[in-house]
């Protein structure tokens, strides 16, 4: 943080203490249903006035027109009658942001010790699934920063090579299917409460087993049998994913104890509870001051996803307004396994334009609502989305993130997954005509 000019620094600190406060006031309403979210929205919404200027021109852009469509849809619903849902639009992506929020302490206890960054990096097929399953388990718990993690310690001559920048952000991306910590999953549940989250894991590990052989596969540097061979990945150690085992032991165990309690509120109260005792077990009081500094100064580089959540809050409110403006027309009669497929085709589609998959889930989940969706099917079908569109497209945070870290071109990533993306496609539309009948839907 302290890299950053004096200017933004003044507007990140008091971003990040508001970001803080809006994270106990989430979980509070959470458990308190009779406490009212406006207090956590207007923390949430104040510390993203503050962050604006440090956004990217093209976040800016898109976050801009998310929100102005959301804002035309509403005012098209109240000239058709139908009162603009302000709480919605304000506070619809609260537990979002504030999983999102919860998930960043982690990296406080995560990142990898000095054994490993001054360990020999490993070669060979062992070397390459160890780290296709360390980024994929890893990446699993704290987000897109396992993904750079690694990548910074395979850096050769300044350079990320085709083949680890493959294993990456493939590996990353498999974990979407199923992870419980991801924003994907806390977004698809946002429009289907009452999910199963068993089941949704049990359709979405397979896939991402399926996801990550065939990136094996296409580690092959053009000679017969030669798989693996050669790849120089990173020292994953079962140390490493130690904290980030227990968090899932925990929210899964919770969540199997009352199944009422949503996933996403047990996420974020376990996520900075964990971080903190962690810290105390090793560093003492020195990892409280650690914990207290990432609260008050750091929670703010979170900025780009707050902004983009926000801005689909709008945009859910603005597609409700819409719906009613145009006498609620929707794209089937039902939802089953054959509109499941559909969808999912259609959000990959768009991803694959450009179309961040945030803004498919939220335009599909407002739409498809009244229909009254299996909720375990539908939350299946928008993480699929979310976990194909992402390496789909070229445009999405992940690749654009790689090209100004690493130098690797958004479209290539478009070119290297052109024979990946079918296969997961059709592995993914067989899933969901299986769970739908397994359970006679």
């Amino acid at each position: 943080m302290s890299a950053l000019p004096v200017t933004e620094l003044r507007r990140a600190r008091p971003a990040a203490g508001l970001l803080a406060s809006m994270l106990v006031l989430t979980l509070a309403s959470a458990f308190v249903p009779a406490l009212t979210p406006w207090p956590a929205a207007a923390c949430a919404w104040s510390a993203a006035a503050l962050l604006w200027p440090r956004l990217p021109q093209r976040q800016r852009r898109q976050a801009l027109g998310m929100a102005g469509i959301g804002v035309a849809g509403m005012l098209a619903g109240v000239l058709s009658g139908v009162p603009a849902d302000l709480r919605l639009a304000a506070t619809g992506n609260q537990t979002l942001i504030g999983l999102l929020c919860a998930v960043s302490f982690l990296r406080l206890v995560t990142m990898p010790d000095a054994q490993t960054r001054s360990e020999a990096l490993p070669r060979g097929r062992t070397a390459l699934w160890r780290t296709l399953l360390g980024v994929h388990l890893f990446g699993a718990v704290i987000n897109i920063p396992a993904v750079f993690i690694l990548a910074d310690r395979l850096l050769r001559n300044g350079r990320l090579g085709r083949r680890a920048a493959l294993v990456l952000t493939r590996g990353f991306c498999a974990c979407t299917f199923w992870s419980p910590f991801f924003a994907a999953m806390a977004a698809a549940l946002n429009f289907a409460p009452g999910a199963r989250l068993g089941i949704i894991i049990l359709t979405g590990l397979p896939l991402a087993a399926l996801a990550l052989w065939l990136t094996a596969l296409d580690t092959d540097d053009g000679r017969r049998n030669t798989r693996g061979a050669g790849f120089v990945g990173y020292p994953m150690h079962l140390r490493t994913l130690a904290v980030p085992g227990a968090l899932v032991g925990l929210v899964l165990g919770t969540h199997l104890l009352w199944p009422q309690t949503g996933i996403t509120t047990i996420v974020t109260l376990y996520a900075p509870l964990l971080c903190l005792v962690v810290l105390l077990g090793r560093r003492g009081r020195a990892g409280l001051h650690a914990f207290a500094g990432h609260a008050l100064r750091r929670l703010g580089d979170g900025a780009p996803e707050l902004v983009l959540f926000l801005a689909a809050g709008l945009l859910a409110a603005g597609i409700t307004g819409l719906l009613a403006a145009t006498g609620g027309q929707l794209p089937f009669v039902r939802f089953g396994p054959i509109e499941a497929s559909l969808t999912l085709l259609l959000i990959v589609a768009a991803a694959f334009a450009g179309v961040h998959p945030v803004i498919a889930i939220t335009t599909f989940g407002t739409w498809l609502a009244p229909l009254a969706p299996d909720p375990t099917l539908l939350t299946s079908t928008l993480t699929m989305g979310w976990a194909i569109g992402v390496p789909a497209g070229p445009l999405s945070g992940l690749h654009l993130s790689m090209q100004g870290r690493y130098g690797i071109p958004v479209f290539a990533f478009q070119r290297w997954n052109s024979r990946y993306i079918p296969k997961l496609l059709a592995a993914s539309i067989l899933a969901l005509h299986l769970q739908a009948a397994l359970r006679g839907l």
